[in-house]
């Protein structure tokens, strides 16, 4: 499904003028591609132009095979290819495109971005786990004052899910763990709706893979800033719960209460049902379990008990990083023989 703000290139409105600078971002998941273009305002500042996301399941199957289906291969390039003249069209001072989870694991990773870049010049990054975590912990930075205290900063994709553990604001620990909402699903859900078994195989999956990367948290974490889709889903639908209505869900604050209750009660429900919801993706309906239940269990390891949603994640970090080096005279930098090993 593609989502839009429904403005087109060139028109005018709470833009910025003709001459302002832009920049844009391509965060290409797991599970889908977004696009977002921005126009900047200043220092650590910019205003949305457009924003969009396919879903193209990158991730497909790729536990099994370790490569990258030829079919949602071309489908994920074919979108790129778009969004990419997308961005352009907007006279964009700087694009930066990045690869995450499936990427990184895919045999073939090398060849897919080779392919972008002889048939349509795309420079696409294969971002590792440590920068995918950074770019989130940005973002986080700028939308939310995390204070002296430990938090938790969490970006959860298809493929993976990053974990940064803070105090004031800098970086004591960084994990990658293969806990995405599609490797989940594909791995452990095969029955709808999801019945004991699956489910207690999911839980264990889960939690010996926090036992091992995480073990016992070193710091108090009651505060958590999660990103990604499974955040803004399951926060859609505790807001449409609790006011009637779905709206935006940035700096949505949850607590691990209703969180656990939404999850309760998606897991009850059958695939169908679930894509009904007001406030859920349909396209998200087949994972959102999965992923959902990997959040409830890092929360009760790390005994967190509020939980606030970022909806931009490292789409923002890549913004902010761009507009702060072109803000400093540094310009682009060329990305065009990265990652191509």
């Amino acid at each position: 499904m593609l989502e839009t703000d429904d403005r087109e290139p060139g028109v005018t409105g709470d833009r910025p003028d003709a001459g302002a600078l832009r920049v844009a971002a391509i965060d290409l998941g797991t599970n889908s591609v977004r696009l977002i273009v921005a126009g900047v305002d200043g220092p650590d500042s910019y205003t949305v132009l457009h924003e969009e996301r396919e879903q193209t399941r990158l991730g497909h199957r790729l536990h099994e095979t370790g490569r990258i289906d030829p079919e949602t291969g071309e489908k994920t390039l074919a979108a790129l290819e778009r969004m990419k003249a997308v961005a352009e069209s907007f006279g964009v001072a700087e694009l930066r495109a990045v690869g995450t989870a499936a990427l990184r694991a895919a045999s073939n990773g090398p060849e897919f971005v080779e392919s972008a870049r002889e048939r349509f010049g795309l420079a696409l990054e294969v971002i590792d786990a440590e920068e995918e975590a950074e770019l989130a912990l940005r973002s986080v930075r700028r939308n939310f004052p995390l204070g002296g205290d430990g938090a938790a900063v969490v970006d959860i994709g298809g493929g993976s899910m990053e974990v940064v553990l803070t105090t004031a604001g800098g970086v004591d620990e960084v994990h990658s763990l293969p806990l995405g909402a599609v490797v989940l699903t594909e791995r452990y859900v095969g029955s709808d709706p999801i019945d004991d078994a699956d489910w207690r195989r999911l839980g264990a999956a889960i939690d010996r893979e926090l036992a091992r990367q995480i073990g016992k948290p070193p710091f108090p974490t009651p505060v958590l800033v999660g990103s990604g889709g499974t955040f803004t889903a399951v926060g859609s639908l505790a807001m449409q719960d609790r006011e009637g209505e779905t709206g935006p869900v940035q700096g949505y604050s949850m607590t691990r209460d209703e969180f656990e209750r939404q999850l309760r009660r998606l897991r009850e429900m059958p695939l169908e049902t679930r894509r009904q919801l007001p406030g859920l993706d349909p396209e998200r309906a087949d994972i959102i379990v999965a992923g959902a239940a990997a959040v409830v269990r890092l929360v009760r390891r790390l005994d967190v008990s509020r939980i606030l949603i970022n909806d931009r994640g490292i789409r923002d970090g890549l913004l902010l990083e761009m507009i702060s080096r072109l803000g400093a005279g540094r310009g682009p930098i060329d990305r065009s023989a990265r990652h191509r090993d």
